[in-house]
């Protein structure tokens, strides 16, 4: 007698099909988000580090660095009279482990050929493109040099060097391009043009009541701890920008070209314009342009003074005590004002 052979009928081996696609679908969100929280922790800790660097740079020069030196707008020429655009994330190289990439830079020279608009009194300082340092390095071609320590694992661009700053207003100068960084320091982006108001600490406005409203960083800014009357806990000084922006193009860790200053969580002190994750903002976007501007995630609402990232529901800060805290994009925004003005006297405190 002969023997049937055992198998899976098709109905069976459907359902099979069926209960590994569901399981399939099931796995996969969890997958994503063990990369997300990966990715989120990988970003904590490049923020981490540069608040370390910043505090070891701190001890050195009992200061904290610049947002940006060396530049002019609105026909406002520097100290003296030389553009340089130099950027704060250079000045913590050495304390980043990155010394020999911080000597092969000419401090003596530009960072790039438009760090402003150009004005009496004032020039650029030699040629970034072919004005080489004793190794023959040019500013310029070490610009492009992408660094991992700034840049957030959760946005795309992060791995596209190709994406980098191009252009007059936006490259370090000639066909050299700049890379990216997904990390900039806390300014006033009412201060964005002003070189040197970052010197008047009872600043006003009609937005704060005529509180002081000066943030850690700004051009030709030198913040001490003292000058920190909020807390350092209580204190913003840097945080997450994208890489992507809806108008124009985003910041560059090498140097501060066209409106590269800062970020800005609470911007000009306006809940209209601040924000965290804020993709889209009529005022910048007018809905008659043709083809109209469409929102994306990811793209922060345009070159200047943004914040936000692509991790789910907010964005990191670096707080002045070097700790690292992750701000929901819902937060009030009297509260998020707050957090940016390091001496307003009306200190807030983050719930840990």
């Amino acid at each position: 007698m002969r023997r049937s052979k055992k198998g899976f009928t098709l109905v069976e081996l459907l359902v099979v099909i069926a209960i590994i696609g569901v399981l399939v679908a099931l796995l996969l969100p969890a997958v994503q988000a063990a990369r997300e929280a990966a990715r989120r922790m990988s970003c904590g800790n490049n923020m981490k580090q540069i608040g370390l660097a910043l505090h070891n740079y701190y001890d050195t020069y009992k200061v904290f660095p610049a947002a940006g030196r060396g530049a002019n707008q609105r026909s406002k020429a520097p100290p003296n009279g030389e553009m340089k655009g130099s950027q704060c994330l250079v000045s913590i190289l050495p304390y980043l482990e990155q010394q020999p990439l911080y000597d092969q830079f000419d401090h003596n020279m530009a960072f790039t050929n438009f760090p402003g608009r150009g004005v009496a009194n004032s020039v650029v300082v030699g040629d970034t493109t072919i004005d080489s340092n004793l190794n023959g390095f040019t500013n310029a071609a070490l610009a492009e040099i992408v660094l991992s320590v700034y840049r957030c694992a959760s946005d795309p661009a992060s791995s596209q060097p190709a994406d980098a700053l191009r252009g007059f207003h936006y490259g370090p100068g000639g066909s050299f391009t700049g890379a990216k960084t997904n990390y900039d320091f806390c300014t006033d982006s009412g201060f964005m043009f002003a070189n040197h108001i970052w010197r008047q600490a009872n600043r006003g406005s009609i937005y704060n009541m005529g509180r002081p409203s000066q943030r850690m960083f700004g051009w030709e800014s030198k913040c001490s701890l003292t000058d920190v009357q909020d807390g350092a806990s209580n204190t913003i000084m840097m945080s997450e920008i994208t890489q992507w922006v809806g108008n124009g193009q985003g910041a560059a860790w090498a140097y501060r070209g066209w409106v590269m200053c800062g970020g800005d969580p609470a911007a000009w002190d306006n809940r209209m314009r601040g924000g965290i994750n804020v993709w889209h903002q009529p005022w910048i976007h007018p809905t008659w342009r043709s083809p109209p501007w469409s929102p994306t995630r990811g793209r922060g609402r345009s070159w200047w003074c943004h914040v936000g990232s692509l991790h789910p529901g907010g964005c990191q800060f670096t707080m002045a005590d070097g700790s690292v805290q992750f701000i929901g994009q819902t937060i009030e925004f009297d509260t998020l004002m707050r957090l940016a003005m390091m001496r307003d006297g009306l200190p807030v405190q983050l719930n840990q």
